[in-house]
C-alpha cells in the first residue's frame, strides 16, 4: 500500500514537471511523453491533479499548470487554519491586497486582507475573527462604511463568497484565482480605488503577463450578473 501511494506521488511531480515552462500540453503530449504508464495511471493521476487544483482543463485533452500570482503570507496562513479548525464545512478564500499591486499605475497606500466566506456563515465567520485579530474586522461594508472607516487602515474586509466561486489551492490555502479578481473588481466597493481609468490599466496588464481561462471568466462574471462590464473592459484592454 505504501509503495503504491509513493508510485502515484511520484507519477504526479513528473507530470507537473513536465507541465513546467509550457503554456499548455495535451493529453496526446504527456501519453508520448510518458509510453512506460499505462493509460489508465495517466488519466487517474490527471484526474487526482485537476481535482486538487494542481493542474486546470484549458479545453478538452489540454491542460496547462495554474496560473498565480497570490503569494501566501504567514499571516494568511494563520488566518486561513483558524478558519479552517473553526469551520471545518465551510466554503472560503483569503487573500492580500498585495496581488493588486503590480497591476495598479497608481498605487494606493493599502494594506488588506480578503476573507471571502459562504453566506450562511460569513458573520460567524466576522464575530470569530474579530474576536481572535488584533486589527480591525469589518462586515460587508457599504461605500460609506468604507470610506469612513477602512480607508487608510489595515483591516480584515470579510465578504461574501459567490457560490462556484473560482479558486484555487496554493501552500495549503484556499485563494481566488485571476479571474475571480477581475470580477469582483468590477462594482464592489471595497475595490473603489480601482475604477475608471485604472480599472482599464489594471486589466490590460493582468492580461498582457497571464493567461485567462475565458470560460471560467464568463461563467462568474455571469453569476454576479456583471458579463457585459466584464466583457467590455476585458476586449478594450485586448
Amino acid at each position: 500500500m505504501h509503495s503504491e501511494i509513493e508510485c502515484k506521488m511520484s507519477v504526479s511531480t513528473e507530470i507537473l514537471k513536465f507541465a513546467t515552462g509550457k503554456q499548455q500540453f495535451s493529453c496526446k503530449e504527456l501519453f508520448e511523453n510518458f509510453g512506460n504508464l499505462s493509460e489508465k495511471t495517466l488519466s487517474q493521476t490527471l484526474y487526482r491533479l485537476l481535482k486538487n487544483n494542481h493542474l486546470e482543463r484549458v479545453e478538452q485533452g489540454v491542460y496547462c499548470l495554474p496560473i498565480s500570482i497570490f503569494a501566501v503570507s504567514d499571516e494568511l496562513k494563520q488566518i486561513f487554519q483558524l478558519l479552517k479548525v473553526r469551520f471545518p464545512f465551510a466554503d472560503f478564500c483569503v487573500w492580500s491586497s498585495d496581488v493588486l499591486m503590480p497591476f495598479m499605475h497608481h498605487v494606493p497606500n493599502l494594506n488588506y486582507i480578503y476573507v471571502d466566506v459562504e453566506n450562511n456563515v460569513a458573520e460567524s465567520a466576522f464575530n470569530f475573527l474579530k474576536g481572535s485579530q488584533t486589527k480591525s474586522v469589518f462586515f460587508r461594508p457599504t461605500k460609506d462604511e468604507y470610506y469612513r472607516y477602512i480607508v487608510g487602515t489595515n483591516a480584515i474586509i470579510v465578504r461574501n463568497l459567490i457560490s462556484e466561486s473560482p479558486l484555487q489551492t496554493i501552500d495549503n490555502v484556499k485563494v481566488p484565482t485571476l479571474e475571480k479578481l477581475l470580477v469582483d473588481i468590477v462594482g464592489d466597493v471595497e475595490f473603489d480605488f480601482l475604477q475608471g481609468v485604472e480599472i482599464t490599466y489594471f486589466y490590460r496588464n493582468v492580461l498582457e503577463r497571464n493567461e485567462i481561462n475565458k470560460k471560467k471568466l464568463w461563467r462568474y462574471a455571469s453569476r454576479r450578473g456583471r458579463r457585459t462590464e466584464v466583457e467590455q473592459l476585458y476586449n478594450n484592454a485586448l
